[in-house]
């Protein structure tokens, strides 16, 4: 399948490669050429704009940082929706917003392009290896067809029902995600504050109700002195999207809107570029906690 991809950051450049070796015709465009240096070495071809990366495409596939520059890389002038041809289909994996997808797809139908909003799951180290969950939603016929393309970066593709749903499924998700996040923080200091050691603490409970991903994944790496690749500016973004679709629904929101808080302070401070796992030492000194152990 001949296939764009726009968005080649941390997600989108392995999700690329896997692409490539799926075996995929692979066009490839960002703001920052050199960011496709790795793809086009390994065969993929270069296009300068969004609207040469869907010309010829069969497929289209986007990675970016917010619904806004979804919107302008579709939409806009040079933009994806002006080089895709009837009868090919455009995915975005962003996590975005519902409406927006929605928006996007009466736009695609009136022009005779299938749109899925497909956003992924698993981090820098699933997009690495092709193991990502990814929430699809759209019409089954269009799912169905291009369920193997997604099936090139995602271990697990999930329908989750019509155009938006997966948006929305990867907006609980995150919200969900970064709760855990906070909560696994507080724990640690607690625990640390009474005598535990970090990682016989979390030994412990990975056997108990209280483990979760976000325990294993974050703690242990910063433990390890490592990287989870994710800046706390997009975890800000996640989270107030996902209070904002919420309160839309007119869901009561308590604790959400506290942890989406929590973040924007650290993130004003200065640390919008900063690692996620940085926040855990930060918040360990707050707490009166030796990071350094």
């Amino acid at each position: 399948m001949n296939v764009g991809f726009i968005g080649l950051g941390n997600m989108g450049n392995p999700m690329a490669a896997s692409l490539l070796r799926a075996g995929h015709a692979l066009r490839v465009h960002d703001l920052d050429e050199e960011k496709a240096a790795n793809l086009l070495e390994a065969g993929a071809e270069w296009a300068s704009s969004p609207r040469e990366t869907a010309s010829g495409a069969d497929a289209v596939l986007t990675s970016l940082p917010g619904p806004a520059v979804v919107e302008t890389v579709v939409l806009g002038e040079n933009g994806v929706f002006e080089g895709l041809a009837r009868g090919t289909v455009f995915i975005d994996t962003s996590t975005g917003e519902p409406e927006l997808v929605r928006r996007i797809a009466r736009e695609g139908a009136a022009r005779g392009i299938d749109v899925l909003d497909a956003p992924i799951s698993g981090g820098v180290f699933g997009a690495r290896d092709a193991t990502l969950t990814v929430f699809v939603g759209g019409p089954q016929e269009v799912f169905d067809r291009y369920e193997p393309l997604l099936r090139g970066v995602g271990e697990t593709v999930v329908r989750m029902g019509e155009t938006g749903s997966g948006v929305a499924t990867k907006l609980v998700n995150n919200l969900m995600m970064f709760i855990n996040f906070i909560g696994a923080c507080e724990g640690m200091a607690i625990g640390a504050r009474a005598g535990i050691d970090p990682r016989e603490l979390i030994d412990a409970i990975r056997p108990s109700m209280g483990q979760s991903r976000m325990m294993e994944r974050c703690l242990t790496r910063f433990l390890d002195d490592q990287s989870l690749y994710s800046a706390v500016d997009l975890g800000v973004k996640d989270m107030h999207l996902g209070v904002e679709l919420g309160r839309s629904l007119d869901v009561p929101l308590e604790i959400a809107p506290m942890v989406e808080d929590l973040l924007r302070r650290y993130q004003d401070r200065g640390n919008a570029q900063a690692d996620l796992l940085e926040y855990i030492g930060d918040y360990l000194k707050r707490a009166g906690v030796d990071p350094a152990g």
